[in-house]
């Protein structure tokens, strides 16, 4: 056993260290061998909330960071719990938020000491995170150690693990503290680092496709800096602009945002790929929602330019592409500048019409498509679009919840959000949750399977009121009724879909969640109109439809967009 106090001492000089360097709050779940840990972050004043399930907590973690723009630790004691930090970390290394894992362990050697509790852990999230560190650290010192966790921080997530020998806890009781509330005002913003030569490469390239007249796609997946209008405009006058909901975008009225929609119409148009292939595409982001266009992207080579100011630069359309280390916003902004004095030429300008007509034509036929359509998923997701004031945030949950969102964007709201980056639906919930706890009005739109999948999302302290969740109740998991193959198996609805037939008002009364379910438009709209009015608890919004007619509906709707 080590001097009384070492591990308490130890955890101190981390938390205050991380501080130092922007830590904007903290989430902890209870444990015995994260004790020290769990004392330094209340000792330090540091803003945190208290969440039972791991795998949970590390989602909180990442829709705080989210929402702070700043890093937020995620804290635990040994063994597995330390493994249920890896989705949310494998999500914020794809879209570089910084969450920093924190993971109590025992002392060096112990899983092979036959001690309870214990695994290796050293490494554990290796391939999901920019840095695994060790604290105390054994060969650099303490400053450089927090020096190296800073820098890997300005390009995603990072794993400390912290081997505390006992005593773990204090020899007198310490005084209580109040908890500290989140502010985001508290500590200095965090900001990416920027790569100047990267730049230059790329404008070069941009320069030299405007000299030659070549067609420009500008293309954004899922990201979450804000991207102003002056230059989404120069953009829109140069380029053909496409994007998800998600990606900042859809700010611009010259966005093409329901990709797949537009996609569904030029097929059917029987025009080749060639009169809307682009020269050259920039891309950033996570992947396009849409697999028909980045497909048809891959049909033949086109030069790619990459914004990600995490080094992520995906060899996407079968070549490398020219990668430019920015924050999108000022990439953007700084490849604007040159485009202004180039004026495209008749031919340029001709296949943005192109891309425009279909747009058109496709928006055109929205309205009375969605009025033939049946009481629906379809229906709901545009009855609830419609109705989210514009000071509340958006989250989206994975499947289907964001693939809708693109047919109802509106250049007038925020961008919403989405955990596109690994896209999986285990943390949608929490992610939001982590969100609401840092004082954003936060509204999610889920799935039934998503929902149940992430209900411990709602084991957590404080639990925030200002949060919404409407859950489209479909019976399982309707996309795949989108997918061409699952029916075909015979096994649709008990292995694809899974059947569940279970009601949500049981688990929403467990949490002590405000549970409201509706059958129809008619009552839909009535639940809206007073449902983001203040509230002592969050609110769930259960939306009970037919997966058949759903799956129905959405078909007929993109075919009548389509002719």
């Amino acid at each position: 056993m080590k001097e009384s106090g070492a591990a308490i001492s130890a955890a101190r000089r981390l938390i205050s260290g991380l501080i130092e360097s922007g830590l904007g709050g903290a989430v902890v779940s209870p444990g015995s061998r994260n004790a020290p840990l769990m004392q330094a972050i209340r000792d330090a004043g540091l803003p945190e909330i208290v969440a039972l399930d791991e795998r949970a907590a590390a989602h909180h973690a990442l829709g705080m960071a989210l929402a702070l723009n700043q890093p937020v630790a995620v804290c635990c004691t040994s063994g597995t719990a330390a493994i249920n930090h890896g989705p949310a970390l494998a999500e914020a290394s794809q879209l570089g938020l910084p969450i920093i894992s924190l993971t109590a362990d025992r002392p060096e050697g112990a899983a092979n000491q036959w001690e309870s509790q214990t695994l290796v852990q050293s490494g554990m999230h290796a391939g999901h995170v920019r840095g695994s560190y060790l604290w105390p650290p054994k060969v650099n010192s303490e400053v450089d150690c927090l020096d190296a966790i800073r820098a890997d921080l300005l390009y995603g997530p990072v794993h400390v693990n912290c081997p505390f020998d006992e005593p773990l806890y204090p020899s007198k009781t310490s005084d209580i503290k109040g908890e500290a509330p989140f502010s985001g005002q508290s500590y200095p913003q965090f900001e990416p680092r920027i790569d100047l030569q990267t730049s230059n490469d790329a404008l070069l390239r941009i320069q030299k496709a405007l000299e030659r007249q070549e067609r420009i796609m500008l293309l954004g997946g899922t990201q979450r800096t804000v991207i102003d209008t002056d230059t989404l405009s120069v953009w829109g006058q140069k380029a053909v602009i496409v994007g998800d909901s998600t990606s900042g975008l859809g700010a611009s009225t010259h966005a093409i945002i329901a990709v797949d929609r537009w996609m569904r119409r030029w097929k059917k148009s029987g025009k080749a790929w060639s009169e809307f292939k682009p020269d050259i595409v920039v891309g950033f982001g996570a992947p396009l929602l849409s697999k028909a266009l980045r497909n048809a992207l891959r049909t033949e080579a086109v030069d790619h330019i990459h914004i990600d100011p995490t080094q992520r630069f995906p060899c996407a359309f079968q070549q490398p592409p020219i990668g430019v280390q920015m924050p999108v916003q000022m990439a953007l902004a700084e490849l604007s500048k040159h485009m202004e004095s180039h004026a495209p030429t008749d031919a340029v300008r001709s296949w943005q019409l192109r891309w425009h007509d279909i747009e058109s034509r496709t928006r055109a036929a929205h309205d009375a498509a969605l009025d033939a359509a049946p009481w629906s998923d379809l229906v709901a997701h545009a009855i609830l679009h419609e109705a989210i004031p514009l000071d509340w945030d958006l989250h989206l949950g994975n499947s289907t919840p964001v693939r809708y969102a693109q047919l109802f964007h509106s250049s007038d709201r925020p961008a919403p959000w989405s955990n596109r980056g690994v896209a999986g639906i285990d943390g949608c919930s929490s992610t939001a949750v982590g969100a609401a706890l840092v004082r954003r009005n936060t509204t999610l739109i889920t799935g039934d399977l998503g929902f149940l999948y992430d209900a411990n999302a709602f084991l957590v302290h404080p639990t925030p009121s200002q949060l919404r969740i409407a859950v489209i109740h479909n019976g399982g998991g309707g996309v795949f009724r989108w997918l061409d193959g699952p029916e075909r198996t015979g096994l649709l609805e008990s292995h694809f879909e899974m059947r569940h037939g279970r009601e949500l008002s049981s688990l929403c009364d467990f949490h002590s969640l405000e549970h409201q379910r509706v059958t129809n438009s008619e009552t839909l709209r009535a639940a809206l109109s007073d449902w983001w009015s203040p509230s002592a608890v969050p609110r769930v919004l259960e939306i009970a439809t037919s997966p058949e007619l759903s799956a129905e509906a959405y078909s007929m709707y993109m075919d009548k967009v389509s002719v």
